[in-house]
């Protein structure tokens, strides 16, 4: 079930997943999957608790869970 976020809330997560989005697919096209992997983990080491990583993994999992296949 996606959070109530208010319209603004929702227009700068919208803008920021864009702007990852774009840098993750030029990155995986101009380095590979390695390199992706690797920005992710880089990611994860800057999220301040486990539970954090937990609750983003589980948005990831749950948004695959959505698309089709």
């Amino acid at each position: 079930m996606p959070p109530d976020l208010t319209d603004e809330q929702r227009e700068q997560a919208v803008a920021t997943a864009n702007l990852v989005a774009a840098s993750m697919a030029r990155l995986n096209r101009e380095h590979g999957k390695a390199a992706v992997l690797e920005a992710m983990r880089l990611i994860s080491s800057a999220m301040e608790s486990d539970q954090w990583r937990k609750d983003v993994g589980q948005a990831l999992i749950d948004n695959g869970k959505i698309l089709p296949e």
